[in-house]
């Protein structure tokens, strides 16, 4: 116990610990961002009021220079009125004006020198200054730090002084703790020596009472032999009656449980087959909406058909009245607008009921799987109620012999002292009895009949319901690929009016940037491989439209128009695109690989058309097949259809190293009729992970498409511009903000 509690506050020691390294290294870290700042500020302060300075000075020095350029005017202007009178004062400026301009000019030459002095004087002076008022900021700075530092580190040490004398009287607590433990294990030391004494007391008074019992016992077998003698007889009449009354009794309590679990099995199946209508009937109000919103989709897309032909009127009215244009196009925006929000509308109502025909789909699989289940175990009650009742039948005939027996014995016995009457009346009933059990035996083998044939029913009516749920799933499947497609070319629509809002002045501007957004869009010819073995059985050429969320495929461009696409791969889902090598494609041609790139995706992201090329991602009838597969044992799990099978020849389990086979008593085994995967019965029974069927399609890993380009160069383009598209939306970019950070990759 102390060690326990020594280990807990050690542990909660330590993560205090760490957890106050942390704050401390996270507040010094603000600390030191936080004195940075302050120190930034003031010397932007300075040089702020440094610029200011300088700004006044500078003014100063303009009006000073504008002063002086007034005073030569003003000179300039006197000596010009001076030469106005030459004749009147031609000596007086003849003698006194080279003088007085030498002085003047002297002395002005003087003043500058002064003044310049004084200037770079007063701006050395004001620049320590400065300089010393930027120290003297900084020294502010840093004492406001160190006493923050000191207030802090006056803090800690009080907290580190108050956790010693929390830890001291933990510690005092602790020692406590540990006299009282140590009392009680004293106490136990003593009570263990009390109850050691006592048990050496009892085992001195059992070895008395043993010798007592062995006297008694061989008293009671001499009177046991004694009285044997004496019951042998009615010991014998009594076990053939017992065993007879015993019979009859378990035979009339099987026959009522056997009726009462008959019983229980029709209700449960009436339950069952009230559900399936009930789940019909939603599927058919499910498919009944869906028609609606599909017409009404058809109704928007007929309605965008129409918007479509007026924007080309539009167009045209634009070419002959541009004065017009404005109004015709916020006409055009509101119509569109409306037609988009009927269309997000639709949209959701679909994605809604998608929702609940999944929901009922998982609904009716789960009681398909919950009838097959109770299937098995009705089959293999059934089959042990038949055991035991063979079982029970051969008993019966054994007991009715050795009873005839013991009765021939008696009779023989009593020297014929009694009459044939009850000898007769004997073998009557006997009679009897034979013909009740025939009688229960075939009403057991009528009811039998009866539930094998609802049985068969329902397993039919499973099978078309099944039936029914596929057809219905390919259809969504199909509905929602032409939704797909539709909304790729509601998104080129989208664009088309943007670059013709886009610029209004002239119908040729329109023109080009409608052809500009043309190349923008990424489409073309591309073939996909038929099969694996591209060399024997080659390419086929598919129409691929890219847009900002899927990558399209059609069959030729009349699907395209007709929006039928064979193939959708979702943008979200695509991992990366790279041009490949030989080593990639061992099966191509040489001369192919330059044009060759590949596309890597997560299977969950891949919408292939039902059909189209033999198997169907999304069929349920794999339901249908679950229910005929249980009538004959098979187990399907995780795509695997697992037949029970024993192996006489030499076989090894995938899962473990021991040996699947055996001679004589070979184990139960599991062998998939798909991918021929063997394993041990035991490993499907515990629950073990077994992976998932190589051949069935496999929407949780990743997979990967070849595409071949016309050219080397439309290969280039289209690795490059894919690139682009999946580094912008692939999945890489949504899910780079996980919430856990976790980098995640395809297995």
């Amino acid at each position: 116990m102390l060690r326990v509690l020594r280990g807990v506050v050690c542990t909660l020691l330590d993560e205090s610990v760490a957890r106050e390294s942390l704050l401390q290294q996270e507040s010094d870290r603000l600390n030191q961002r936080l004195n940075h700042l302050e120190k930034q500020k003031t010397s932007l302060e300075i040089e702020l009021k440094a610029a200011s300075n300088q700004y006044d000075q500078e003014v100063k020095a303009l009006r000073e220079s504008a002063a002086t350029a007034e005073a030569a005017a003003a000179a300039t202007r006197m000596s010009s009125e001076g030469t106005e009178s030459p004749l009147v004062n031609n000596n007086r400026a003849g003698s006194v004006s080279p003088l007085h301009t030498e002085h003047s000019s002297q002395a002005l030459a003087a003043l500058q020198e002064r003044l310049s002095s004084e200037k770079t004087k007063r701006k050395a002076a004001e620049s320590s200054a400065q300089e010393k008022e930027r120290q003297m900021s900084l020294l502010n700075v840093d004492y406001r730090q160190l006493q923050t530092q000191l207030a802090k580190v006056e803090a800690d040490k009080r907290q580190e002084i108050e956790k010693v004398k929390g830890l001291q009287k933990q510690i005092e607590l602790e020692h406590d703790k540990r006299n009282k433990l140590l009392l009680d294990l004293q106490a136990a030391h003593s009570e263990l020596s009390v109850s050691r004494s006592r048990e050496e007391l009892v085992q001195r008074q059992v070895v008395s009472a043993e010798k007592a019992r062995v006297a008694l016992e061989e008293e009671l077998h001499k009177l046991r032999t004694g009285m044997s003698v004496d019951a042998v007889q009615m010991k014998e009449l009594q076990d053939s009656l017992e065993t007879e009354s015993q019979f009859t009794s378990l035979y009339k309590t099987q026959v009522k449980e056997l009726k009462e679990e008959i019983d229980d099995k029709s209700r449960v199946i009436a339950d069952l087959e009230k559900d399936i209508a009930k789940y019909q009937d939603e599927v058919a109000n499910s498919n009944s909406r869906v028609d609606s919103e599909v017409n009404l989709r058809q109704n928007a897309e007929e309605r965008i058909a129409e918007l479509e032909k007026e924007r080309t009127m539009r167009e045209l009215e634009v070419q002959e009245l541009m004065s017009k244009h404005s109004v015709e196009l916020s006409k055009l925006k509101a119509s569109l607008a409306a037609t988009q929000e009927l269309e997000n509308e639709l949209q959701r109502s679909l994605e809604l009921h998608k929702h609940e025909l999944d929901e009922a789909n998982s609904t009716l699989q789960n009681k398909i799987l919950e009838l097959s289940s109770k299937e098995e175990q009705f089959n293999s009650d059934t089959e042990k109620l038949q055991k035991q009742l063979e079982q029970e039948k051969l008993l019966k005939f054994q007991a009715v012999n050795k009873l005839a027996e013991v009765m021939a014995r008696k009779d023989t016995a009593l020297n014929n002292k009694k009459s044939g009457g009850n000898k007769e009346s004997w073998t009557t009933n006997l009679k009897k009895r034979d013909k009740e059990y025939r009688k229960l035996n075939m009403d057991l083998q009528t009811e039998r009949e009866k539930f094998n044939a609802a049985m068969s029913k329902h397993q039919k009516e499973l099978q078309e319901q099944a039936g029914l749920l596929s057809e219905e799933s390919s259809a969504r499947l199909r509905l929602q690929m032409e939704v797909d497609a539709k909304d790729s070319e509601i998104e080129m629509l989208h664009k088309r009016l943007a670059s013709l809002t886009a610029d209004t002045v002239s119908v040729i501007s329109v023109g080009e940037n409608d052809h500009d957004d043309n190349d923008r869009r990424l489409e073309g010819w591309l073939s996909l491989p038929n099969k694996q073995n591209i060399r024997k059985h080659g390419w086929k050429k598919q129409y691929v439209v890219v847009s900002s969320r899927k990558i399209i495929f059609y069959n030729s461009e009349n699907d395209k128009l007709n929006s039928d696409p064979v193939l959708i791969l979702d943008l979200s889902k695509l991992f990366h695109v790279r041009s490949v090598t030989q080593g990639d494609v061992i099966r191509a041609d040489a001369k192919d690989i330059p044009r060759i790139f590949q596309l890597l995706y997560a299977g969950e992201g891949e919408s292939r058309k039902p059909g189209a090329d033999g198997t169907n991602p999304l069929d349920v009838s794999a339901v249908g097949a679950a229910a005929a597969s249980t009538a004959v044992g098979n187990i399907l799990h995780k795509g695997h259809e697992f037949c029970p099978l024993t192996y006489h020849m030499p076989t090894t389990c995938e899962m473990c190293p021991r040996n699947l086979s055996a001679v004589f008593k070979p184990p139960p085994a599991l062998e998939c009729r798909r991918c021929r995967t063997k394993i041990h019965r035991e490993h499907f029974d515990k629950g073990e992970n077994i992976a998932w069927c190589k051949v069935t399609n496999d929407t949780h890993t990743a997979k990967e498409m070849l595409l071949l380009a016309p050219t080397v160069e439309q290969q280039k383009d289209w690795v490059l511009r894919l690139s682009k598209t999946i580094a912008k939306s692939g999945y890489k970019a949504n899910n780079a903000a996980a919430p856990d950070g976790a980098r995640i990759s395809p297995r």
